[in-house]
């Protein structure tokens, strides 16, 4: 369908009852309640490289949050990408943030907008950024009906907060080979990343992955690893580490024993570690400590990907 056509096709979902529209980039607000408006923010960008807002659309957005508080609504906001990162390891995937996210996050925040619902990762997490003036955004990623978590959101709005809760669906009707729901997206998740493992991969490296637990592991390079994890495979866990950053409130934090295996893993390749850290740590921030880049995808202290009450701001007049 040609790109021109696409407002009328979509005016009963949003458009028709827009109070404000940004018709070249397809963004709108609405009147969702009494006080309470909507963002709607179109982000496809230029449908290549670029998956923003341009700056034309962002002084449209930027005038409509005033507007809001200068009525006395409160604003939120949603996109499809998300606005932040919500993992360390998102910083080096393209798609996985706005381009410009860091930029637009601190123009969003200090206009006054502090909340904004994202998705197209299929990811559950709830990510915060502040800027140096001390104004806070929360970007509020949600799972996907075809994805690992199969999760949705209940949102309430509050006077001076965002009251959050989250559901998985229990059962549909499909033919899951035996499974449970959650076992069957587990499974669908996992084969993706074993795929992408095998197309990755070197033969050899794929056989190290297949044949080692984490015991030979810890032996091969003399660190002892808790007898409640030893028999792992070196596969499974790596799969298991890259699926808990998208199903959220990832569990290994400092004191469980995967967390322990990993520190002192990191600590025996700190010679190698530190050669990347040189090399790429300028160009990517986030490489410049690869040991607190690689614990910090393990476990989340946080633990609120899926319920929290977020404090919001409805009285920015």
């Amino acid at each position: 369908m040609p790109r021109d056509e696409l407002r009328d096709f979509y005016k009963d979902f949003g458009f028709g009852e827009a109070i404000s529209e940004h018709r070249e980039s397809m963004s709108y607000v609405a009147q969702l309640d009494e006080g309470i408006r909507l963002l709607a923010l179109n982000c496809d960008g230029d449908c290549k490289d670029f998956k923003g807002l341009w700056d034309d659309q962002m002084q449209w957005a930027l005038e409509e949050i005033k507007k809001a508080h200068e009525s006395d609504n409160y604003i939120f906001a949603m996109t499809h990408y998300p606005l932040l990162p919500f993992s360390p390891i998102m910083n080096l995937i393209g798609d996985a943030k706005l381009t410009d996210w860091e930029k637009r996050a601190n123009e969003f925040a200090n206009a006054g907008l502090d909340l904004i619902f994202t998705g197209h990762m299929h990811a559950q997490a709830i990510t915060d950024y502040t800027t140096d003036s001390g104004n806070t955004i929360t970007d509020v990623q949600t799972g996907c009906f075809v994805g690992c978590p199969c999760a949705y959101r209940k949102v309430t709005i509050n006077e001076s907060t965002a009251e959050i809760k989250s559901y998985t669906v229990k059962d549909f009707d499909y033919e899951k080979n035996g499974k449970t729901t959650e076992e069957y997206f587990k499974w669908r998740f996992d084969r993706m990343i074993n795929y992408k493992m095998d197309q990755i991969l070197p033969k050899p490296a794929r056989k190290i992955l297949d044949d080692f637990t984490l015991k030979k592991l810890g032996r091969l390079l003399c660190f002892k690893v808790d007898k409640s994890i030893e028999g792992s495979l070196a596969r499974e866990v790596g799969i298991e580490l890259v699926r808990n950053i998208f199903v959220g409130n990832e569990p290994y934090v400092k004191g469980t024993p995967m967390y322990d295996a990993m520190a002192k893993l990191l600590k025996r390749l700190h010679p190698v570690t530190h050669i990347v850290e040189k090399k790429m740590g300028t160009k990517n921030p986030v490489l410049s400590d690869i040991d607190s880049f690689i614990l910090s995808m393990i476990g989340d202290e946080k633990q609120r990907d899926y319920d929290a009450v977020i404090k919001i701001n409805r009285n920015k007049s």
